[in-house]
């Protein structure tokens, strides 16, 4: 299982605003698919997936504001356990 945290997303921001998840738990995603949009104070972009799996939670969602480093979601094989909070 892969936790996926928010990067870093430039020099000056150290959170960003989660506008929409791309993907919904359940779905089969790819290394490099767009997951999520998010805004910074500078910029609007998409994270992408860093890992080959299928979405298994999403642990923060849209209309949120996190910092970077959070962990915002997993990624693994259907049916494995994923870390409580």
């Amino acid at each position: 299982m892969e936790a996926i945290v928010m990067p870093a997303l430039g020099q000056t921001s150290e959170e960003a605003y989660i506008q929409e998840w791309l993907v919904q738990e359940g779905d089969t995603v790819e290394m490099g698919q767009p997951l999520l949009s998010v805004e910074t104070d500078k910029a609007q972009l998409e994270v992408e997936c860093v890992a080959d799996g299928v979405l298994l939670k999403i642990v923060c969602p849209a209309d949120t504001t996190v910092n970077a480093g959070t962990v915002i979601a997993y990624i693994g094989e259907p049916g494995e356990t994923i870390p409580s909070e």
